[in-house]
């Protein structure tokens, strides 16, 4: 009787147990794809559309671009580089490329330059771009091609 119990016991830890697991299997699957960011070489750069240029700075603090790296962010069959402006206005510009390398977005983001490095809040699913001078400019995940 008590071996009884014992498995029936067993199995029912068992069945919750796989009940459980499908349940976190079917939540990963509906989890979004997250932007990933990885430093590329400055030479690895794709041409930036006319009036732009590859600025990328070693420190938030630097004057002017000096970084051998970019932050590129993967999302997506897209990546997407952050450039600046050959007329050195405040402002990114956030580049998507597809596979084949064709631009399939180009946006202005207002507010910084010379980008330094790109940090993803996964909770609110926004991008923080950080550039010259500690300045930020806040993307959300659903402004880049996927």
């Amino acid at each position: 009787m008590a071996k009884t119990v014992a498995l029936k016991s067993m199995l029912a830890v068992v069945g919750a147990v796989a009940v459980l697991g499908a349940a976190v299997a079917a939540q990963a699957q509906a989890t979004p794809n997250t932007p990933q960011v990885k430093f590329i070489p400055v030479g690895e750069a794709p041409q930036p559309p006319d009036g732009l240029q590859v600025a990328c700075i070693n420190a938030p603090v630097d004057g002017a671009p000096s970084s051998k790296t970019c932050p590129v962010i993967s999302y997506g069959s897209g990546k997407t580089w952050i450039f600046s402006y050959n007329d050195n206005r405040m402002s990114f510009a956030v580049v998507t490329y597809d596979a084949t390398g064709r631009v399939i977005r180009n946006a202005e983001a207002p507010g910084g330059r010379y980008i330094f490095d790109v940090f993803s809040d996964d909770h609110g699913q926004k991008l923080i771009l950080v550039g010259q001078s500690k300045n930020s400019v806040v993307i959300n995940w659903s402004d880049l091609p996927h």
